[in-house]
């Protein structure tokens, strides 16, 4: 499948200098096959795509996630599934040393039945991982942000 051209935007989003012609942002979980994961990203003109460290395989074995990803593409590792700060700075920390990779897309689930973050340790977490020096990327509800790169509206329950 070939990669679409999509028009250049008159205002890209820009990230830590990193200019991207797509605001779309598309997640790796939830399709039934790579395949079909593939197909999509390459249908949908995004420039960057998610998934989470404790998902994707980084011993080295086997054909990892992160290795099916076009080179065009950003891969973005997310910290899903962590329900504190301490959890999601190691998971970041982690996605560093393994993947070469200072951003991080950063969740810090408070309520696991709705998925919705606890934002203290969201907080917490982002000031620790921003004074590391990662690019952070939070999933936040409706809050003001100072420490983050570029904070990422949750979608709501």
């Amino acid at each position: 499948m070939s990669v679409p051209q999509m028009p250049k935007i008159s205002d890209p989003l820009i990230i830590a200098g990193r200019e991207f012609g797509s605001r779309l942002f598309l997640g790796t979980a939830g399709y039934p096959n790579r395949k079909l994961m593939l197909d999509a990203v390459a249908a949908s003109g995004t420039q960057m795509v998610t998934a989470s460290i404790r998902r994707i395989s980084l011993a080295g074995d086997d054909e990892s996630l992160v290795d099916l990803i076009p080179e065009h593409i950003h891969f973005l590792p997310n910290t899903a599934g962590c329900q504190t700060a301490k959890d999601a700075v190691l998971t970041a920390e982690l996605a560093r040393e393994a993947l070469d990779c200072s951003w991080i897309q950063l969740e810090v689930i408070g309520d696991r039945e709705l998925a919705y973050p606890d934002t203290e340790e969201l907080l917490r977490a982002t000031e620790l991982l921003v004074s590391k020096g990662f690019t952070v990327l939070p999933i936040a509800p409706r809050i003001r942000w100072s420490a983050a790169s570029s904070p990422m509206r949750a979608p709501l329950p």
